[in-house]
């Protein structure tokens, strides 16, 4: 696994449950700033049954970036709104379990 690839997985893996973090954030805390749709397409890719917080991973607008109700939208929609967050169409606007 290249070092891009497990760095993001490792700063993934550590997003708690009721948090998000955008997919550029993500890309700079693993230590590629510009790196945030090379993040996009590592979530895209992880396997369906990855027990990662893939879901918690959302654009910088604080919305999920799969168009809605494909089958990707519903699932992270399903996962997030299962850890507090409301989403209005595309975008968490509130997260009961940290008041984000």
């Amino acid at each position: 696994m290249d070092h891009f690839k497990s760095q993001v997985l490792l700063i993934l893996s550590e997003v708690p449950q009721g948090e998000c973090i955008a997919y550029g954030e993500l890309a700079k805390q693993a230590g590629f700033p510009s790196h945030a749709r090379r993040v996009g397409f590592l979530m895209k890719n992880l396997p369906k049954d990855t027990k990662l917080p893939w879901h918690r991973v959302v654009n910088s607008q604080r919305k999920i970036s799969f168009a809605e109700n494909t089958d990707a939208y519903i699932r992270q929609r399903e996962r997030l709104e299962q850890e507090g967050w409301t989403i209005v169409g595309n975008k968490l606007t509130v997260n009961e379990l940290t008041n984000m």
